[in-house]
């Protein structure tokens, strides 16, 4: 994108921010009062001990560093997913196709999240926290951020298909927040679900391995091929969102 597009992204999202800050304040307030709720459970459940070879403080790990790719999902993206769904059944898209850059991505990052830095920002310092307990540092530590980027895509491009769906169905917004469900409901260690529901999380829609590559590949370092399985299927996920939403802008009917 130019950098004129950039600056006029950023001018809106300070702007949306100080017109709705109460609610901006809320946002956070939640956001922060959900994640302590949720360490406060993993302090509960492993007040005797490890579970199935998972310490307190790989949950922790766990539970840190898919908030932080959700909340990293939502500061790029989440205001123009909310948008997007309802921009495609009003025929309100006219706007980005006539603009120099790609309609896939201009459709989606009109504007930022700004609540969510510091949403980041707390789940992410308290997941550095708890890399540091396990003694995790140097190239680990590198890997797990990039794991974070990965997950945040993972997050982005199930969102982009299921929204793109809007051009062939009308009455979809009922699936509206069903991945960012998912991705809460899978942030758990894999181990407590049946081996069916393992298999279908892991390679048919990955967000159980998402929300445990950390575990598996850096703490105890082992199903490497893992991280290999879930950078290929994130490469060819994009590849089908492309191509879903090129040919759902080709159904796409303007009301103009």
């Amino acid at each position: 994108m130019s950098k004129e597009v950039l600056k006029s992204i950023w001018k809106q999202s300070v702007f949306s921010f100080l017109i709705y800050r109460s609610t901006s304040i809320i946002t956070i307030v939640l956001a922060t009062v959900f994640l302590v709720i949720e360490l406060l459970v993993g302090k509960i459940y492993f007040s005797y001990g490890s579970v199935n070879g998972w310490t307190s403080n790989d949950y922790y790990i766990l539970i840190t560093f898919m908030n932080s790719a959700t909340n990293l999902y939502n500061l790029f993206f989440i205001i123009g997913h909310e948008n997007l769904a309802e921009d495609i059944l009003e025929g309100e898209l006219d706007y980005i196709f006539v603009r120099p850059v790609s309609s896939y991505w201009y459709a989606v990052m009109g504007e930022l999240d700004l609540p969510s830095v510091f949403n980041l920002l707390l789940s992410g310092g308290l997941m550095a926290h708890y890399l540091m307990e396990g003694q995790i540092a140097g190239w680990n530590c590198f890997l797990i951020v990039v794991m974070v980027f990965l997950t945040a895509a993972l997050i982005f491009l199930l969102n982009q298909i299921v929204i793109s769906l809007n051009f062939w169905f009308d009455g979809l917004s009922v699936l509206a927040g069903i991945v960012e469900d998912v991705v809460g409901w899978a942030s758990r260690p894999r181990q407590i679900f049946p081996k069916v529901i393992q298999q279908l999380f892991l390679f048919v829609v990955p967000v159980l391995m998402a929300s445990n590559l950390p575990e598996e590949v850096v703490i105890r370092q082992k199903n490497y091929w893992m991280l290999g399985y879930y950078v290929l299927f994130l490469a060819g996920l994009y590849l089908f969102s492309k191509w879903v939403w090129k040919k759902g802008t080709k159904r796409y009917s303007s009301a103009n």
